[in-house]
């Protein structure tokens, strides 16, 4: 096999597959680029012992331990890649199973308490995950090398049982700490949910590190309502940007950015974010909450200017008897 590395991902049934069309077009490019082969896992991949669809991740382990790659790299059909993205397999060193953190690890414990207490845990398994991690991970992206797919996949176990997400990834954590595996936190950039963008869970742009949309890595459409809807509308806002995108000017990447002012706004009810940017060779950007507002920089002046007015006609209002 010429490639070192294998990128695999699952769609089944009609819906999937509709979405996948958006995104695997930049994941195969991407593969291309980095050197990897691309798998698609589909309904000719089932298994009786696999309760949904999203445990294929099992399967997609199954078929790269049995091929010569490397090293292993699973992304949800629902990602995008966008352009400009680094080889993730060099930014990431051997060794190590990487993934984006989740939140505290006391959900996936409660989950397996609640799950033997309603006999839908396998008999023999008695593990108790209590305090055996911090937190959990997303399963969306997962990069690993043959020493930890195989550890994992001794560990993981049928049957299985489907967690909280509709999923597999609670009983994924559930067996990544009945195994001692460790993890290395992924930055939110390599798999960002875009959700985050517009507030969700108190989220934003910043806790991947970035002032921009089109900025993120990989781009997860794991949101409510249509994937589909979410990302055309998206395309029609910020243009394509997956990573098939030959089209010149069309990189992600501004020449620079420069905050022109900053507030934190005190008892948000999404998040607390007002900023300014001047975003060189596109236009001025306010963030608010969750909405960015683009002007131009003639449009911006103008703005400013009738928010100087109203400011002088309020302080006029104010100071009479």
């Amino acid at each position: 096999m010429k490639n070192k590395y294998g990128i695999y991902t699952i769609a089944i049934g009609d819906y999937a597959r509709g979405y996948s069309k958006l995104c695997l077009p930049s994941q195969k490019s991407y593969a291309e680029a980095v050197g990897a082969t691309h798998y698609l896992l589909d309904e000719k991949d089932l298994k009786p012992e696999y309760p949904t669809a999203h445990f294929l991740l099992w399967e997609a382990m199954k078929q790269f331990i049995q091929s010569d790659h490397e090293r292993f790299l699973f992304v949800d059909a629902d990602i995008i890649i966008q352009k400009g993205t680094p080889n993730i397999f060099d930014e990431f060193p051997e060794g190590k199973m990487y993934m984006r953190y989740g939140h505290s690890f006391d959900k996936i414990t409660k989950w397996v308490k609640e799950s033997r207490a309603k006999g839908d845990w396998p008999k023999d398994d008695n593990f108790d995950p209590t305090g055996k991690m911090e937190k959990y991970y997303s399963s969306g992206v997962v990069l690993a090398d043959r020493e930890q797919v195989e550890r994992f996949l001794e560990v993981a176990q049928s049957p299985f049982v489907i967690g909280p997400w509709q999923g597999e990834m609670a009983h994924y954590n559930y067996f990544l700490a009945k195994g001692n595996i460790p993890v290395e936190e992924m930055n939110p950039r390599w798999h960002f949910t875009r959700g985050w963008a517009d507030g969700y869970k108190g989220k934003s742009l910043q806790d991947a590190n970035v002032d921009k949309l089109e900025d993120i890595y990989f781009m997860h459409y794991a949101v409510p309502g249509s994937k589909i809807i979410a990302i055309k509308n998206d395309r029609h806002i910020y243009g394509y940007l997956g990573y098939d995108n030959t089209q010149e000017g069309s990189s992600n990447v501004n020449v620079g950015m420069v905050i022109l002012a900053r507030r934190h706004i005190s008892s948000p009810i999404m998040n607390n974010r007002l900023d300014i940017e001047d975003n060189i060779g596109e236009g001025i950007h306010i963030h608010y909450k969750n909405l960015r507002l683009d002007f131009t920089i003639e449009d911006y002046i103008e703005l400013a200017k009738a928010c100087d007015l109203s400011l002088q006609r309020y302080t006029e209002m104010a100071q009479q008897p």
